[in-house]
């Protein structure tokens, strides 16, 4: 049975999330001022990494940049970042 597990986020260029296979990624948002990626997840299938790309607003956009997973801003709302699926 799919459950919701959230995985915390760092704010940097790239990182890699250990999730399980066939993970469907929902959103992105700060919670209590931490980064945090929601996924629809089947906890029984086999972990696998996945990377998660995070690009500033007008910072040059990655080859590699697949699906775009939410944006947010930072605390005080002077910088806004955008994150998305490597591929």
């Amino acid at each position: 049975m799919d459950t919701i597990w959230k995985f915390e986020l760092k704010v940097a260029d790239e990182q890699l999330l250990e999730m399980p296979v066939g993970s469907l990624l929902l959103d992105v948002q700060l919670q209590n001022n931490s980064l945090q990626l929601w996924a629809r997840v089947d906890p029984e299938q086999p972990k696998i990494k996945r990377k998660i790309i995070i690009h500033g607003t007008g910072h040059p956009v990655k080859e590699t940049t697949g699906n775009h997973l939410g944006t947010f801003q930072s605390p005080d709302g002077a910088l806004v970042f955008h994150v998305f699926e490597g591929v």
